[in-house]
């Protein structure tokens, strides 16, 4: 469902803000290093054995029986993942582009919520609904 029309200033806008984005050195560095990942297939299956394992220990917690040992090897998997080159950029470059989507979208929606640009007090954590004033 379309709300805005395809010539619409605020879409002409969103688009000058994705090719901001894109231009961006921030984006640019972040998109290299996940590039660099899916050149590399030892990182790639080095990753996937972690997920799978993660998925795994969710099973067995759901199950009740994720043990301290379980926790230990999970955490010092993620731990060498971390320190790995080229896995750590990966990881590291994923988390700081899904943080772009969050901060922007977050005040994209606290100016609508709003009706005018927010403030960083506005954008600050915590209180009621996640930043009070709201009255609930």
């Amino acid at each position: 469902m379309e709300v805005l029309s395809p010539n619409s200033a605020i879409l002409d806008k969103t688009r000058e803000l994705c090719s901001l984005i894109l231009q961006s050195g921030e984006y640019q560095e972040n998109v290299s290093k996940i590039e660099a990942f899916f050149k590399n297939e030892e990182a790639q299956s080095s990753y996937k054995e972690f997920v799978a394992l993660g998925e795994s220990l969710h099973q067995k917690q759901q199950a009740g029986a994720l043990s301290d040992e379980d926790v230990a090897g999970y955490d010092e998997k993620l731990k060498a993942l971390k320190a790995d080159s080229v896995t750590g950029a990966f990881m590291q470059a994923e988390e700081t582009l899904n943080g772009m989507v969050a901060q922007i979208s977050k005040t994209v929606g606290k100016t609508l919520e709003l009706g005018r640009l927010p403030e960083p007090e506005d954008m600050e954590e915590g209180g009621c609904c996640g930043g009070g004033g709201c009255g609930c």
